[in-house]
């Protein structure tokens, strides 16, 4: 089969602007995703260029050298930008710029300077290969599970053309200068721009996959997560709790949970509003945040209901963490709309080891814990072994 470098080359920068529009669609619908529009910007301008390099004929005239080797750099310096942020760093934009200055230069010098093919042709392959190394590079990094596969696909992607660049570079020494060409139909050259071309296609399809992971991965959040305070939500901490209990089970381990709620938090809505009463649970959600370890769960149970699990925690050592939390909250002053807001904490207590070995069980338990907590005038730590199940049932009936 006859391969025609222009025409593949044609299909190449079709490919990159038929992607851009796509990702341009995406990262509009999902600006919250970084890195989506520098994706659409350099594949435009690498598709642009290559549709136009495809056509130059010898001399090239200025204006096309100029915008071939402007976009073409200016492109993969954009892909380049495109990885760092979606990965959540600090782009660099000097990166286009001194790649568009190199790539014009190399190109000037030989259309117009000094016509020598075979270095011309070295400079630009050595220059393709390095920033496609330099991509795949940043894609070569640790990150979980699900958007592992995405960025190796993108990685292997930019190598595969990498390494593409390295054989046509190889493939130059085999040549003479008469000989050499940058569309010539002799050699690896066909193969080179064809594969190089389907790498592209698989590199465009794993930013797709990048983004859509990305995109599911925020949904499955915030699904899990409480928008208010930004803590997990009750269905996040009843599959946390089944799932310690279960860990617990295997291990041997007690486990504790705090059930924590809000002393007359209808009152500071009523008297300083509602927003005043989400900053409340706000700076509760930071401060508990700050006391707790990175291997315990806090969630949001409801309304001005929170649970702290604590894995690998008795009752006891629950109840010390409780009396700090109670006392800092106590402490805390917070400054609304020109008023003072202070409010107290209720905290009921209960552990795997006092007869609480299912999710229901120790909710149930901490929960009649609190209970005892508000019965005997709120601001206060109860445990719930201190009465046991019968003690808090009764006193619960007969209120």
């Amino acid at each position: 089969m006859q391969l025609d470098p222009r025409t593949i080359l044609i299909i190449w920068a079709t490919i990159n602007v038929m992607f851009a529009g796509v990702l341009a669609l995406v990262g509009k619908q999902s600006e919250e995703i970084r890195g989506a529009k520098q994706w659409a910007w350099g594949d435009l301008l690498i598709g642009l260029s290559f549709a136009l390099s495809s056509q130059v004929t010898s001399p090239a005239p200025f204006h096309v050298v100029l915008f071939a080797s402007v976009g073409i750099g200016t492109g993969f310096g954009l892909l380049y930008n495109g990885i760092e942020a979606f990965r959540g760093k600090r782009c660099s934009y000097w990166i286009p710029v001194v790649l568009s200055i190199a790539m014009f230069s190399n190109n000037f010098a030989f259309a117009f300077l000094e016509s020598e093919p075979r270095l011309r042709i070295l400079i630009n392959f050595v220059f393709f290969a390095g920033i496609h190394i330099a991509c795949a590079r940043a894609l070569f990094v640790k990150v979980e599970a699900p958007l592992r596969t995405a960025y190796w696909i993108a990685g292997l992607s930019f190598s595969l053309i990498a390494v593409l660049c390295v054989a046509r570079i190889v493939s130059l020494l085999f040549f003479t200068v008469d000989t050499v060409k940058m569309f010539s139909n002799t050699g690896v050259n066909p193969y080179v721009f064809f594969f190089a071309s389907m790498a592209q296609m698989s590199m465009s399809l794993a930013f797709m996959l990048l983004i859509n992971t990305a995109l599911a991965n925020r949904l499955i959040a915030l699904a899990a997560t409480d928008a208010l305070t930004g803590l997990m939500n009750r269905r996040s901490l009843d599959q946390e709790i089944t799932r310690q209990l279960a860990n617990e089970k295997r291990h041997g381990e007690c486990m504790s949970l705090m059930m924590i709620d809000v002393d007359h938090f209808k009152q500071i809505n009523d008297q300083h509003g509602h927003l005043a009463g989400d900053e409340v649970l706000r700076r509760l959600a930071h401060l508990m945040q700050s006391v707790v370890r990175t291997n315990d769960y806090i969630a949001r149970y409801g309304g001005e209901e929170f649970c702290i699990l604590l894995p690998g925690t008795n009752e006891a050592q629950a109840l010390i963490l409780a009396e700090r939390l109670r006392r800092l909250f106590n402490e805390l002053v917070i400054e609304w709309d020109g008023d003072i807001v202070r409010g107290s904490i209720s905290i009921g207590v209960a552990d795997t080891l006092h007869d609480a070995h299912e999710a229901h069980s120790i909710l149930s338990a901490a929960d009649l814990a609190l209970y005892m907590a508000k019965h005997q005038g709120r601001n206060r730590v109860i445990a719930f072994s201190a009465y046991g199940k019968h003690d808090v049932s009764v006193i619960t009936a007969k209120s």
